[in-house]
């Protein structure tokens, strides 16, 4: 199957990923998304919890939970996806799974209760079971084998082996991305976070043809935007000892992982206003752009004004104090200006 050359951004929330995606529409060779997120592989119960259940800890009945949870979480989404897939986001999901599933059939496990609300759960399950139970008991005493009562049936599936999995997500996202350029008008794809920042080296056998390009910003400015403008939930900003953990949490993997690599690129937010000609010529080399193809510069990512969102302590000198604290305890992710 013909594929593209695909490039992602990814962030640690408000880090500014969308500026490469927004540079890269300048490209008259690359097709560019813009900020939507495409994060289907490590979006909670998404690709990579089924690689978790069916290759990394198989379990005969997580398997079919699994997938059961990749298909609600798809329902949820399918909305969003269907605006650049054509309404077909859910047939290739579809597709998708019937390539994964070795076996399926009408059965029952004891968490499918779990799926339904309290209420439903009682009069559908535990209520039944327990009248079948005390039924039984009182008419049936001498059976020889122990009895278990009937329960409602729900679709079961078992998927085994590494081999299939990655061939079949790769063929899916195959599909998926083709669908975006049908007619093959340019040579590269342009997503936003389609792998996450912390081990993008885990989604590599998905996606074949893929650079990623790692943005994070100066915690100073993540800290300003998120209490002053954003106030984004999963962002903490109340309590500023809070927020100086949060971020070293989340940034404590770069300390002990090598995230740069062939494929994988880290560069600064502030590097791409501060030190552009460089920092562009650093992302074509990385990515394989002839610089010819930018057509339009700085028609979509300008510098000018993307200076405006940093060293916001300058013309926010009330929080003076809490910047000085983060520049201190957070002194080796703090930008250089």
């Amino acid at each position: 199957m013909k594929s593209h050359k695909i490039i992602t951004c990814a962030g640690y929330g408000g880090t500014g990923s969308s500026i490469i995606t927004d540079l890269l529409k300048e490209f008259d060779n690359v097709k560019s998304m813009g900020d939507f997120e495409f994060s289907i592989a490590h979006d909670m119960d998404g690709i990579s919890d089924l690689q978790h259940y069916i290759v990394d800890d198989f379990h005969r009945n997580k398997v079919a939970e699994g997938i059961y949870r990749f298909k609600r979480m798809s329902r949820f989404i399918e909305q969003q996806y269907n605006t650049f897939f054509k309404g077909k986001f859910m047939n290739y999901i579809d597709q998708y799974i019937d390539s994964l599933v070795d076996v399926e059939w009408m059965g029952y496990w004891h968490q499918h209760s779990w799926r339904e609300s309290p209420w439903k759960m009682f009069y559908k399950y535990n209520l039944p079971y327990s009248i079948k139970k005390r039924w039984h008991k009182l008419f049936h005493r001498h059976d020889k084998y122990e009895y278990e009562p009937s329960m409602p049936l729900s679709m079961m599936y078992t998927s085994y082996g590494s081999e299939r999995f990655y061939s079949a997500t790769r063929d899916f996202f195959n599909s998926l991305f083709n669908e975006l350029d049908p007619d093959f008008q340019y040579e590269y794809l342009a997503l936003d976070q389609l792998v996450p920042p912390y081990t993008p080296e885990r989604y590599t056998s998905y996606f074949p043809n893929l650079k990623t390009i790692i943005i994070d910003r100066d915690p100073r400015d993540l800290y300003l935007l998120n209490k002053i403008y954003w106030k984004v939930g999963y962002i903490p900003y109340e309590d500023i000892n809070i927020f100086i953990k949060w971020y070293r949490l989340t940034r404590k993997h770069t300390q002990n992982e090598k995230l740069e690599g062939a494929n994988v690129l880290k560069i600064q937010f502030e590097d791409c206003i501060y030190q552009y000609d460089t920092t562009i010529k650093k992302i074509l080399d990385f990515v394989g752009i002839n610089v010819h193809h930018h057509i339009h510069p700085k028609r979509h990512f300008n510098p000018a004004i993307s200076s405006k969102n940093t060293k916001l302590w300058e013309i926010h000198p009330e929080f003076i104090s809490d910047c000085e604290l983060i520049k201190k305890e957070l002194n080796q992710y703090c930008y250089n200006f």
